[in-house]
């Protein structure tokens, strides 16, 4: 039981890095973002994909101090 809680614990708590659009290059994010933007309607997991990209563009947009996704 040990064992299972301490995989679940490591699991759940790698999951709380940095997301996997971290590293993209601002363009694709941008491209990313208008895609979303546009999209008339998003499947769940597309959905969650948008999410996560919006929240991205907040994050560098507060490090800028500048809007950088449009």
């Amino acid at each position: 039981m040990r064992v299972v809680l301490s995989l679940l614990s490591i699991t759940l708590l790698s999951a709380c890095g940095d997301s996997k659009f971290a590293d993209m290059p601002q363009s694709e994010l941008q491209n990313r973002y208008s895609e979303c933007e546009n999209a008339s309607s998003l499947s769940p997991g597309a959905a969650i994909t948008c999410d996560n990209i919006r929240r991205e563009c907040e994050k560098r947009a507060g490090d800028k101090g500048r809007k950088v996704c449009f």
